[in-house]
This record gives C-alpha cells, sequence and structure tokens, in this order.
C-alpha cells in the first residue's frame, strides 16, 4: 500500500482545523423568530437574531451602561432634547451608505399608525426625529424620558431603500441591516443562517456563520448539544442541569435572570368574575408559589410580588408575595357569590419557558382545588403570543416578560397600562401612577409612585405574579461566550475556542 506523503497529510490536517474554525455555531432557542423587521417585534427569540444583523444608536453593555454604536456620542441638552453625532462610514449590508435619515425613517415606521407596530407604545415618547444633516441627528421627547438611552438601544436601524424597494412583508423574510451578520436564509420553524459581514464597523466577527434553530423541547436542545448539533443552548431546565454540568464536551452557564413569569388576568374580557379584585384575590391565595419553585425548579427562581424583586428600582420592599392558603380562596369566593365556583380558560404556551406547561398543569389543579372550574389549553407559541398581542386572551394566561433594564417602569407599564401591549387592565388611578414613573428623572418621586403603584397593583390583585428564574445555557466547548442578564445572545463577542 503506497504511503501517503507527509506534506500531503500536513495539509489534509490544516485544512481539517481550517474547515472546523470555519464551521457554523448552532444556537438553539425555544421558539423562531415571529419577523425579521426590527420595527414589528422586540419579543426576545425574535429579538435575539434581530441584535445581530442590526445596529441600534446605543449598544447597551452586560452591566446596563451604554456605549456607542452607530451614535458615536450623545447628550442630553433639556429635559425632553437628544443630540446625537452618527458614526461615519458605516454601509449596510446592501452596500448603501447609513446616515440620519435612516434613523429618522426607522422610527417612522415604528410609529407609523397604518404599520400597527406592536412596539411602537414602547416609543411613543418619541415626539420627533430629525436630520440635522448627515450624521447629526435631534430626537425630541413628550416629555422626560428616565429610560431613552434603553429605548435608544433598542432602535435597530433599516435600511430604507432596501425597506422601500421589498415592501414590509419582503423585507420581513430578507432583511438589510448594518450588523456584525448578514442576511443569507431563513426556512421558517427550521433554520435562520447568518454570515459575518466583512465591512462591519467593529470588524469581522470571529465566529464566520451563526445559525439559529427552533427548538421547543429542551431535552431536544439538551440531546443536539451532546451531540455536538449545537453550540449554545437556551432554557436548560433544572432537571437537566446536572446532565449538562457533567456533559463531556459542553458546560453549563447560568446567571440571575430578569424574567417573571407571572399569570395575566383578563379583566376586560367577557368573564364577569375576574372583574371582581375578591375573585382575582381567590386566583392568588391558591397558588402554592413556593412549592412550584421546589417541586417544579429545586429551588432556582425567586417569587416575585406585583411583578418585582429585589433587583428592580421600583420594587416595593413593604409587600410580600400572596401566602398560600385555599381556605381563604374558597371564602372570598363564596363572599364574591361564587361559591359555587368559576369557570375559567387557561392558557400556556409550550416549550417557551422553562417547565411552563408544568407550571400552567400545577396551576390548573391548584385553582380547581379551591373551586375553580379551568379549562386549560396549550398552544404553540407564535399562534399564542400573537393571540395575546392583538388583545384576544383567554382568561387566564401564562406568559413571561424580561425587563433588560431593570426599571419597573419597563415591566408595569406595557403589562398594566391601559391600551399597552399586553395590558388587560383599565385602572385610571393606576394609569397616573405609571405616568408619574416615567415623567419625571427625579429618582425619589419615581421610587414613590412605583412604591403606590405596586401597593395598588398587589391590593387589587391584578396578576398573578409567580417567579423569576435562574437562565441556565448549555454551551458545547468549541465556543467561548457569556450569557447576559437580559437574555441576549450577541454572537459578535463570541469566539472559537482556543
Amino acid at each position: 500500500m503506497p504511503r501517503t506523503p507527509r506534506a500531503l497529510v500536513a495539509l489534509t490536517f490544516a485544512l481539517v482545523l481550517g474547515l472546523a474554525s470555519a464551521q457554523s455555531a448552532v444556537v438553539m432557542q425555544s421558539a423562531d423568530p415571529n419577523t425579521l423587521d426590527p420595527t414589528q417585534n422586540r419579543e426576545t427569540p425574535t429579538f435575539n437574531a434581530l441584535l445581530n444583523i442590526y445596529d441600534a444608536l446605543l449598544f447597551k453593555n452586560p452591566d446596563g451602561t451604554f456605549a456607542p454604536a452607530l451614535a458615536e456620542s450623545w447628550s442630553a441638552t433639556d429635559d425632553t432634547t437628544w443630540e446625537f453625532t452618527l458614526r461615519q462610514g458605516v454601509t449596510f449590508h446592501d452596500g448603501t451608505p447609513f446616515d440620519a435619515e435612516a434613523v429618522v425613517y426607522t422610527i417612522g415606521r415604528i410609529q407609523d399608525p397604518e404599520a400597527a407596530s406592536p412596539i411602537a407604545g414602547g416609543f411613543g415618547f418619541i415626539e420627533e426625529a430629525v436630520a440635522e444633516g448627515p450624521y447629526q441627528l435631534r430626537i425630541t421627547t413628550t416629555r422626560p424620558t428616565p429610560l431613552a438611552e434603553h429605548y435608544f438601544s433598542e432602535i435597530l436601524v433599516v435600511s430604507p431603500s432596501a425597506y422601500e424597494e421589498a415592501g414590509p412583508v419582503a423585507f420581513a423574510h430578507a432583511p438589510v441591516g448594518t450588523g456584525p451578520y448578514r442576511f443569507v436564509s431563513w426556512t421558517r420553524d427550521v433554520e435562520l443562517v447568518l454570515s459575518g459581514y466583512e465591512d462591519h464597523w467593529r470588524g469581522v466577527p470571529a465566529i464566520p456563520e451563526v445559525v439559529f434553530r427552533p427548538v421547543p423541547e429542551a431535552i431536544t436542545r439538551y440531546s443536539a448539544l451532546l451531540a455536538g448539533e449545537a453550540d449554545l443552548i437556551t432554557q436548560v431546565p433544572p432537571s437537566l442541569v446536572a446532565s449538562v454540568e457533567a456533559a463531556p464536551e459542553a458546560r453549563l452557564l447560568t446567571v440571575a435572570g430578569a424574567r417573571v413569569i407571572y399569570i395575566g388576568i383578563n379583566t376586560l374580557g367577557a368573564n364577569e368574575a375576574l372583574r371582581d379584585a375578591r375573585v382575582r384575590q381567590a386566583l392568588n391565595l391558591a397558588i402554592d408559589l413556593e412549592g412550584i419553585i421546589e417541586g417544579i425548579f429545586d429551588g432556582l427562581a425567586v417569587p416575585t410580588t406585583a411583578l418585582l424583586s429585589e433587583v428592580d428600582f421600583g420594587f416595593n420592599e413593604a409587600l410580600e408575595p400572596y401566602p398560600y392558603d385555599p381556605e381563604a380562596a374558597r371564602a372570598l369566593l363564596a363572599e364574591a357569590g361564587y361559591a359555587d365556583g368559576v369557570a375559567v380558560q387557561l392558557g400556556t404556551p409550550s416549550g417557551r419557558y422553562v417547565n411552563d406547561v408544568q407550571v400552567a398543569q400545577a396551576v390548573a389543579a391548584q385553582l380547581e382545588a379551591v373551586g375553580f372550574d379551568v379549562d386549560l389549553g396549550v398552544s404553540e407559541y407564535g399562534a399564542y403570543v400573537g393571540a395575546l398581542f392583538s388583545g384576544n386572551a383567554p382568561d387566564l394566561f401564562l406568559i413571561g416578560w424580561g425587563n433588560a433594564p431593570l426599571d419597573a417602569d419597563f415591566i408595569l407599564v406595557p403589562l398594566l397600562r391601559t391600551d399597552e401591549l399586553l395590558s388587560y387592565v383599565s385602572d385610571e388611578e393606576l394609569d397616573a401612577l405609571l405616568d408619574t414613573g416615567r415623567t419625571t428623572v427625579d429618582r425619589e418621586a419615581r421610587l414613590a409612585a412605583y412604591e403606590a403603584a405596586t401597593a395598588h397593583i398587589h391590593e387589587q390583585a391584578y396578576v398573578v405574579p409567580l417567579y423569576k428564574q435562574l437562565d441556565a445555557y448549555g454551551v458545547s466547548d468549541r465556543i467561548e461566550w457569556t450569557p447576559r442578564t437580559d437574555e441576549f445572545i450577541w454572537m459578535f463577542s463570541a469566539s472559537p475556542a482556543n
């Protein structure tokens, strides 16, 4: 048998190493992006794809501070005026130049009533965006906005020419941004392929290709990690933590989570019983939250009160979670005229959150034990959240909401203020308190407003607050990557392992 020359062996070995270093990093989340149009969505699995395709005015660091991105510098010249100097020499993935008009266009798309963007409410504080020159931008606001910089870090800028040429529907499936990765292909519910953008202003990404794959089942994501078919998996459940830690070519990375999981209550729907605070209080008293945390999460979660925990600005230390008191729940139902029980629908997504269906099943059983007649519905996440965002929620709905800035405004307004994105509550007293908190930069005044608001939310039992869980990721030994509290999967910070 002829011997292979050493030079050929060396060349073959080098080629293999080169191919290995150029391999895709495969990211498995629990859900597929809903859209690739950043003016139309902010939900986490979607945003994790978007933030790699696009850049924002500012970049939010893992510690919550802000760094230059498309804006090289910025300042508030008064309580309602922001001036930005934009980065020159930046190009969109189609080669067209980025400038101030692109930012104005993007904000206009978000705020266009005909576009009916579900994230428009978050940017309602912007009164006007004006290009004062190719790289000079002025944004005026309707009021002082304590979280303005956070929102500026989420204005992901689209290419105006590409958007106009393609139209909203086509653009949402083949986007053009300025981010570190450019769009290659998207097969819905199968995979999204992104390639490193060689001309990105930060430089070439260390990992040349990223593939996002939606895999709702945690055990399937885990199996893919062990088989070498995934490099990063999200939402490792407590039952698999030890297995990932023991995996030979992977590791477990954890970080304290900012996402609250809760049961929303549709107080505006057809179920009149849910308009009675006593019935809503009974819902809270019927839930054995500590039992759920210990039994389903092995203690790897913390209870919340009025949707907040101690890490959130606006947390009310005087409040405590409702105790588990089935007898008190039954008494309140009887007092409200429902001694024979209340029929309720309870909805949950499947696989979007760690053990979401298990939690919903436990909640349903505990509610039935005190007299509620629960019709539990389990749905695919995209359809589920689409119904919630369009005002078609069931009586009760399990959902999660991230709080990236760790501020009460970011969670209480969209979930509980009248007519906001995920609110099924209308309460003028609560609205006034929330508006006070978001229209002043005085820290003490904001804290007082949120303490009053959370006390009111707690008394009225507008939601059933549950928990914040420890975010756990499985990461292959092929890459280096660090998790963030805000759940961002920013692949520019990842690199091949040495």
